[in-house]
């Protein structure tokens, strides 16, 4: 094989402190849009930016990246998002004993960032080093992944040409992720009665006590190896003297079996049915002969989040990073997921993603990082892939 790319670890880093610094949380991801814009143009990309921010009431669109390569090889797909989780606004990186976080009052936004680096990085090699083998490169850079994959789930795949495709989103730079569940969102709103809670308590119909029942009967959590549910939010009621007239709640079931996916939710409704049947024989006499009733009662709004996907070691895919990290003589490992990302949309759209780690930790916290040596793996495996690719002349 060809020797490969030489790192250039300072722009890395540079590149990476820049990006944190611009606020893009979900649905304003505007000016990361722009900076990557002019950045990738800058470095010999053609970038093309689509009309998803209306879709889903942002203010920017996902971003399609064209480059291209010195090879016949089949052309790869890289991707990353660019929107952050909360409190993201105003990051202030520090970077000691070759750690990067930010300074406490934020996420660090690693998350993802980490993965939009080893993007730029791709870009700025095949620049300084154009003698390197590579494929044509495509980038798809998405927005809103953070709030449901919602970027994802409105890019249109028919406009790339790639065969197999990498999204860097995950930790461990040792592992290729070869595995995520499917996931159903599940909005509930139970009904109850309203009534003053002091003079006529016994009026009403607490939507909040049958919301109570509910979640004590469910089963919810771990519910296997392969299986998990969760209710993350619960909202009611209008002041202390009103009995709750009615509640919502946000949850999710999880697995990377469809069947056993199915039964959750058929367990999660079935508990919302059978506690609204029992309270509804009990408060028969306030709603019968009204067309209130029956109540409580209980309404479900359930989506499909994304479906499962399952990689076998033997698909290219795969073994492509596996080959590839043990050229930098690492040992490299598989894992399972319990957690979507926008590979899971592109894989079922079309073109097979496995998930690559990028080195960030504790994400979604204040106490998010990155080590620098892990950053700098990150983009080492990346054209390490990128130079095997082209090397083997698949196509």
């Amino acid at each position: 094989m060809s020797d490969g790319y030489k790192i250039l670890e300072k722009d890395l880093l540079d590149d990476f402190l820049a990006m944190v610094q611009i606020d893009s949380p979900s649905r304003d991801e505007r000016g990361m849009a722009d900076w990557l814009t002019e950045k990738l143009r800058s470095l010999g990309c053609e970038v093309e930016e689509d009309n998803a921010g209306a879709t889903v009431d942002g203010n920017a669109g996902n971003l399609r990246v064209f480059l291209k390569g010195n090879t016949d090889a089949d052309p790869l797909l890289f991707s990353a998002h660019m929107d952050t989780v909360e409190p993201s606004r105003g990051v202030d990186p520090v970077v000691e004993d070759g750690i990067v976080r930010s300074k406490g009052e934020t996420i660090l936004a690693a998350d993802d960032k980490a993965g939009l680096a080893c993007i730029v990085q791709l870009a700025r090699l095949a620049q300084a080093q154009p003698d390197v083998p590579r494929p044509d490169l495509e980038f798809s850079i998405h927005i809103c992944e953070e709030v449901g994959l919602l970027g994802a789930k409105t890019v249109d795949t028919s406009k790339f040409r790639s065969k197999v495709g990498f999204v860097l989103d995950d930790e461990d730079v040792k592992k290729v992720n070869v595995g995520s569940p499917g996931a159903v969102r599940l909005n509930y709103t139970v009904f109850g009665k309203a009534s003053h809670a002091g003079v006529a308590p016994e009026k009403g119909i607490s939507a909040l006590k049958v919301a109570a029942e509910v979640l004590a009967k469910m089963n919810f959590g771990r519910i296997d190896d392969e299986t998990t549910a969760n209710v993350g939010r619960i909202e009611g009621g209008t002041a202390s003297n009103v009995v709750t007239e009615k509640v919502t709640m946000k949850a999710e079931a999880r697995s990377h079996n469809p069947d056993k996916l199915k039964a959750q939710v058929d367990h999660m409704n079935a508990c919302f049915e059978e506690v609204c049947k029992e309270w509804q024989q009990k408060t028969k006499h306030l709603w019968e002969g009204t067309d209130e009733g029956p109540l409580p009662s209980w309404k479900l709004d359930q989506a499909d989040d994304y479906a499962p996907v399952k990689f076998s070691e033997d698909d290219y895919a795969v073994k492509l990073p596996m080959a590839a990290g043990k050229t930098l003589g690492w040992d490299m490992a598989t894992k399972i997921s319990g957690g979507g990302t926008d590979g899971s949309i592109l894989t079922h759209e079309g073109i097979p993603c496995v998930v690559l780690g990028v080195g960030m930790r504790d994400i979604h916290s204040t106490k998010e990082n990155i080590a620098v040596s892990d950053l700098n793996d990150a983009a080492r495996l990346m054209s390490a892939i990128v130079t095997m690719h082209a090397n083997s002349g698949v196509a």
